[in-house]
């Protein structure tokens, strides 16, 4: 059987559930969009949640110098964040509801992270030798996602209670 179909053939189902659930949500943040509060933190909490269960079954193989490593990561991807500028293209409309500017970097970097993660994984897989220092990136690039993701959440939250704030305080048409 050829390589690459074997991979394919191997890879647990839910993987390519969060591929296709990442790949939609990614084409759909092409267009600027009103989407719910809820619905806008799939994302986030789907890679933050990744990133700490990432970090939690490596950390029963190996010693505990990677929950540095992740913490490095993290760091490395709130820096990220800020980089992009992407928080600052987010609108909070009325309670319960956010304005997202278009844009193709949510794609780009979900499927960079999705298939950094995949990749570390098949490795592993293959080279169960190499396991203990692909666990390293492993964790590297989930810190990464995470941080990105806690950094983006706490720019959103204090953009929601900024927004939420004026509504309160904002005059009532009568």
């Amino acid at each position: 059987m050829p390589p690459l179909l074997n991979i394919l053939l191997n890879t647990p189902w839910w993987v390519f559930v969060l591929f296709v659930v990442l790949l939609v949500f990614g084409v759909r943040a092409f267009r600027p969009r009103s989407i719910s509060v809820w619905r806008s933190l799939v994302i986030p909490g789907v890679f933050i949640a990744w990133g700490a269960v990432s970090l939690i079954q490596q950390m029963t193989q190996s010693s505990s110098y990677l929950l540095a490593d992740w913490l490095v990561g993290g760091v490395i991807g709130a820096a990220l964040l800020w980089l992009t500028g992407r928080p600052m293209a987010m609108r909070i409309e009325r309670a319960g509801i956010v304005t997202v500017a278009g844009s193709p970097l949510p794609l780009v970097r979900n499927m960079l992270i999705f298939f950094a993660k995949y990749g570390l994984a098949v490795a592993a897989a293959r080279n169960p030798a190499e396991r203990a220092h692909l666990a390293i990136w492993d964790v590297a690039v989930s810190g990464t996602s995470a941080g990105y993701f806690l950094a983006w959440l706490a720019v959103f939250v204090i953009a929601y209670r900024r927004a939420s704030r004026r509504e309160q305080f904002a005059p009532r048409n009568q």
